[in-house]
C-alpha cells in the first residue's frame, strides 16, 4: 500500500468517529510537537496546548460532529502526505438548543515516525463571509 493509500484510510477511520462525535482517533494521532493553526489568531505548539483549547471549547457543549468534503491526499515522499479539504463541525448546546454549524477549510500534514503516521501539522480555516 502507497503512503497515499494509508493516510487516506487512517483519515477515514479518523473522519468516521469524529462524525459519531468521537475525536479521540484524531487527537491520538497528533504528534506532541504538533503546530496547530486555529481559526483563532493563535499558533497552537504543542499537543497539549491545543488538546486543552480543545477541551475548554468544548466543555459547554452536549456534542459534536466534524467532516470532511472534498478531500485531497497528496504524497510528498514515502514519508509525508498533506490533506487539505472543505470542513463542517457541527455543535450542539448543553440542555439542548439549535446546532451551530461551522464550515470552513483545513490541511492536515501526516509524517511517518517510525512505522506510525502522525500528524504533524494542521491549519484550520473558516469559509470567508459573504
Amino acid at each position: 500500500m502507497s503512503s497515499k493509500e494509508e493516510v487516506q484510510q487512517i483519515n477515514e477511520q479518523v473522519l468516521a468517529a469524529a462524525g459519531k462525535g468521537d475525536f479521540m482517533p484524531f487527537l491520538n494521532l497528533l504528534d506532541d510537537e504538533v503546530e496547530v493553526f486555529d481559526h483563532l489568531a493563535y499558533l497552537f505548539d504543542g499537543k497539549r496546548d491545543f488538546v486543552e483549547y480543545m477541551q475548554g471549547a468544548m466543555a459547554g457543549e452536549e456534542s459534536a460532529t466534524y467532516a470532511f468534503h472534498q478531500p485531497s491526499f497528496r504524497a510528498i515522499t514515502d514519508t509525508a502526505v498533506v490533506v487539505n479539504a472543505y470542513d463542517r463541525i457541527a455543535t450542539i448546546p448543553k440542555g439542548g438548543g439549535p446546532a451551530k454549524v461551522r464550515c470552513g477549510r483545513a490541511t492536515w500534514v501526516y509524517a511517518r515516525k517510525g512505522k506510525d503516521w502522525k500528524i504533524a501539522s494542521v491549519h484550520f480555516s473558516p469559509m470567508p463571509k459573504d
